[in-house]
């Protein structure tokens, strides 16, 4: 299944493992069920990164509310690798029980269908980040828009909340926080970089896994 078909919602039959377990199925089961959680995890992850995206450069932005979003983001970056390895020992658990070759399928999907919510969850987050940013520095210099400024409504738009929503002094300390939003956003896009990586891996064991499949 490509990547292309996952974002599509194609999905894999389900079939009832139990009915065909055996003790030699115990480990494969153990782990799949720890990725399957895993995987449980990072989707509510992600709805909490957005949901802290969501308020970054309003009234409800503090030094709490940042450090939570990145403290969220590299937990579920961390568990984003687990569950890539673990996905690669599912699949070589499941090389000697040919009947779990759908239960490999379904919780490959799953974990890439994460994944993929993951990533976007990250470019929604770096881009709030930039238009926070420029929204700043558009704020305090309270002058013209520029032609840049013009061609980018939701930068207007931020600044503009800036101005209404916050003090002089409040607007300051924003100022003061770019060189720190500037900082994340590179760190955010290093992990898109390796989340990228961890793609390119499950894309070579998910055509593995279609060619056994085929067999």
């Amino acid at each position: 299944m490509s990547f292309q078909d996952i974002e599509a919602g194609v999905s894999y039959p389900q079939r009832s493992a139990s009915a065909t377990s055996s003790p030699q199925d115990a480990p494969f089961l153990s782990l799949q069920s720890s990725l399957s959680l895993q995987v449980f995890k990072m989707n509510a992850n992600v709805q909490g990164i957005l949901k802290l995206v969501d308020q970054l450069g309003t009234g409800k932005d503090s030094a709490t509310l940042r450090k939570s979003l990145h403290d969220l983001t590299e937990t579920t970056r961390a568990m984003a690798k687990r569950g890539s390895e673990d996905l690669k020992k599912l699949s070589t658990l499941q090389a000697s029980l040919p009947h779990q070759k759908t239960a490999l399928q379904k919780t490959s999907h799953d974990l890439q269908l994460s994944l993929v919510a993951f990533q976007r969850a990250q470019q929604v987050s770096a881009e709030r980040q930039r238009t926070v940013v420029q929204g700043v520095k558009l704020a305090v210099e309270d002058e013209q828009p520029s032609e840049f400024h013009q061609e980018n409504p939701n930068t207007l738009r931020q600044a503009q909340i800036l101005q209404q929503q916050l003090s002089p002094h409040e607007l300051a300390y924003q100022e003061s926080l770019i060189q720190e939003r500037e900082a994340e956003i590179r760190e955010i896009e290093s992990g898109m970089h390796e989340l990228a990586e961890i793609f390119r891996d499950l894309g070579t064991l998910v055509g593995e896994q279609g060619q056994m499949i085929g067999k």
